[in-house]
């Protein structure tokens, strides 16, 4: 019955649209392509972005878009298929549906047999340029109809559901959307975590294990649209609602504390029961502006409030602490692009973005207190492309100004300059050699500034660091590319660095150790990246990908040093109705929050397809007669170390089903995109 009144009361729209996107010649010439047939190569360059034009079977043999993005195997771009995570070796890659920036759920309902190319811009400009790398996925145009989808998908080995209704129906130029979905999880863990305290008179150590530990975590959401596409004029609507709660409980735990050798307590039961529940309604506007075949507006309106509700208590041996949050989360995302292009090869794009985030929270339990903490940023960006014969240079500078306020304390400011410059040179018809240069700046998190006091247990206290600086950072790489008939290559090297980098910093306070925040540290991170992709038939796809990274913190307490490497390997066959795949990621050892380092696993996954009319069924086998995965963590600063080593059944084996079916009314229409909130935001220190 409350989805059903959501329904009804959250019913405004959503725009698809078939237009051409801002790529180097930009959408405002007004020209729609039809779907391009590559045959001469299997990847193609097209000035600013790689052009990937989908085969038969790579469509035929992919349910969602991010099996289409698997199936493509563009080199240098990691596709992980179950979490919608899109990375390359400098960074994600913002996703984009014919020009619109998109979430994973629209990505993930997706219609492959819908898609008419792929853009992938390694040199983004114009309305992508303040993105590190963005990938637009272009639909075929729409036509009257409609369709209704029902997909689900089961996980064996631990407890997982997703669960979605998607249907969509277009009269001329109007579509009208509504989605609505359920989704369960709850893999199973264990942990075992030895850490030790330093006082000034003596080291206490304490032990903590646990076993089958309760991760549940629940989503639902409801959601309506309504669009209209004209020929010089697009807006899409959207809104709804989002239930999200989550779980974490740990009974029967057991607690151990030792003053260097001698025991002091022994045995103790270990209980924390951790629960968060959110709702969230929002709304969202898109409008595009065509004015001529060289200037064009568009603009969006990202807004939420989000109503959390955090509880944890920590009980050990009858010493109880509590943390009871109740907060009020407010979101708005503006932004606005104007783009000229000239007849010289040339194009100007300026920006505007506004994010304003509101957070009022009241902490009730072992600690009081009431937080009331603002933050707004203005982002204006100017960028300019040109194109001189085998050169083409895109600058993007821009100007930042941050401001953030907590209750009962003065405001914050700071105006930081932006800049994104990018230098293509065309060595031939398949090679390019590209330089690129980033200088940003990003600020604390706005929970690292919160003023609020949490006792969690009974040795430590969490606190924020409300004098913290905002950080500069700075991204040069070279990168190669080659692109062959069946054969793709990348290569690159690349440098980051970042001024006032937050690390995690500890002390002893009245017999308790204090955890709070820092910004007086320095990271560096050098890399190297290879990425080859081989398409011997339209029937065998194979990638392989490897990376070079070494982590430099220098300042503050400590300082630490840790090289990595790490390699992926996938393989694609397609025969008639069946698909059948495989795919390896080694094991890799990373700097979490530029302190924490981190070891994980061998991870490998089988999988076959079978896809005929409208029925889709497909099977996933991962880390078969794995039983011991698991990820440590661990840490050794002044007055604090640790070793953490999490298990989970999501490490280890499991298989997942996953049935899709959809039927079609009225003449053929592009599939409408799924869509799910993600995650709120919240200031809450946790």
């Amino acid at each position: 019955m409350k989805a059903l009144l959501v329904i009804i009361m959250s019913l405004c729209l959503h725009v698809t649209y078939a237009q051409k996107t801002d790529t180097t010649k930009t959408f405002i010439q007004g020209k729609e392509l039809g779907e391009v047939v590559v045959k001469s190569s299997y990847l193609t360059r097209e000035g600013d972005h790689i052009l990937a034009i989908p085969t038969k079977e790579q469509r035929k043999h992919a349910v969602t878009g991010y099996d289409l993005l698997s199936n493509l195997m563009i080199p240098g771009v990691s596709v992980e298929r179950s979490t919608g995570s899109v990375t390359t070796p400098n960074g994600a890659a913002t996703l984009y549906i014919n020009g619109r920036e998109v979430d994973f759920r629209e990505v993930q309902s997706l219609r492959p047999k819908d898609v008419s190319r792929v853009e992938y811009f390694d040199v983004p400009t114009g309305k992508y340029a303040k993105d590190a790398y963005a990938i637009n996925i272009i639909m075929k145009p729409l036509n009257n109809g409609g369709y209704t989808q029902l997909d689900a998908s089961q996980n064996i080995g631990y407890l997982y559901g997703d669960y979605n209704l998607i249907s969509k129906f277009v009269t001329g130029t109007k579509s009208f959307n509504l989605w609505a979905g359920y989704s369960l999880e709850n893999p199973k863990s264990s942990m075992d975590e030895n850490e030790t305290f330093i006082f000034p008179d003596y080291q206490l150590n304490r032990l903590q294990h646990y076993n089958n530990a309760d991760n549940r975590q629940t989503e639902e959401y409801v959601q309506a649209s309504i669009s209209n596409r004209g020929r010089k004029y697009i807006w899409m609507l959207r809104g709804g609602m989002a239930w999200n709660a989550s779980k974490n409980g740990v009974n029967n735990g057991m607690t151990e504390y030792w003053k260097t050798a001698a025991a002091i307590k022994n045995g103790s039961i270990l209980d924390i029961n951790t629960r968060n529940k959110s709702y969230r309604p929002s709304v969202y506007f898109y409008g595009l502006h065509t004015f001529s075949n060289t200037k064009s507006l568009d603009y969006v309106f990202d807004g939420y409030y989000s109503r959390n509700d955090y509880d944890r208590l920590y009980n050990d041996d009858n010493v109880s602490f509590r943390s009871l949050v109740k907060e009020d989360y407010y979101y708005i995302k503006a932004n606005a692009n104007y783009s000229m292009a000239f007849s010289h090869r040339n194009r100007l794009t300026f920006s505007l973005y506004e994010f304003m985030r509101i957070s009022d929270s009241e902490y009730i339990g072992t600690s009081a207190y009431n937080q009331n903490l603002h933050s707004s940023e203005t982002i204006l960006f100017a960028d300019y492309s040109q194109r001189l014969g085998r050169f083409f240079f895109d600058i993007n500078p821009g100007l930042s100004f941050l401001t953030y306020r907590l209750k009962g304390m003065r405001s914050i400011n700071h105006l930081t300059p932006r800049l994104q410059a990018r230098a293509t040179y065309r060595i031939d018809k398949v090679q390019q050699l590209q330089f690129m240069f980033a200088l940003g700046n990003t600020y604390p998190r706005i929970n690292t500034i919160n003023n609020v006091e949490q006792q969690i247990d009974p040795i430590i206290i969490l606190k924020g660091n409300s004098n913290m600086d905002n950080s500069i950072l700075l991204n040069p790489r070279l990168s190669h590319t080659l692109n062959f008939n069946k054969f793709a290559l990348q290569t690159g090297v690349s440098y980051f660095y970042q001024n006032h980098s937050i690390i995690s910093d500890y002390y002893i306070r009245d017999g308790h150790l204090i955890s709070t925040f820092r910004d007086d540290c320095i990271y560096h991170r050098p890399s190297a990246d290879m990425s080859i992709t081989y398409k011997p038939s339209g029937t065998l796809n194979m990638k392989l990908s490897g990376q070079w990274v070494k982590h430099l913190v220098r300042g503050g307490a400590e300082h630490r040093n840790l090289s990595a490497f790490s390699g992926t390997a996938m393989i694609n066959y397609y025969v008639r109705d069946f698909s059948f795949g495989a795919s390896i990621v080694s094991p890799t050892r990373d700097l979490i929050d530029s302190q924490i380092n981190r070891k994980t696993f061998w991870r490998y996954q089988l999988s076959a397809m079978w896809n005929h009319g409208n029925w889709a069924i497909e099977a996933n086998a991962n880390n078969l007669f794995m039983m011991k995965n698991n990820i440590v963590d661990e840490l050794s600063a002044s007055y604090y170390s640790f070793k953490q080593i999490d298990q989970s059944r999501s490490f280890n084996q499991y298989a997942t089903l996953k049935i899709v079916y959809s039927f079609d009314y009225g003449k053929k229409t592009s599939k409408s995109p799924d869509y799910k909130h993600q995650n709120s935001e919240s200031a809450i220190l946790k």
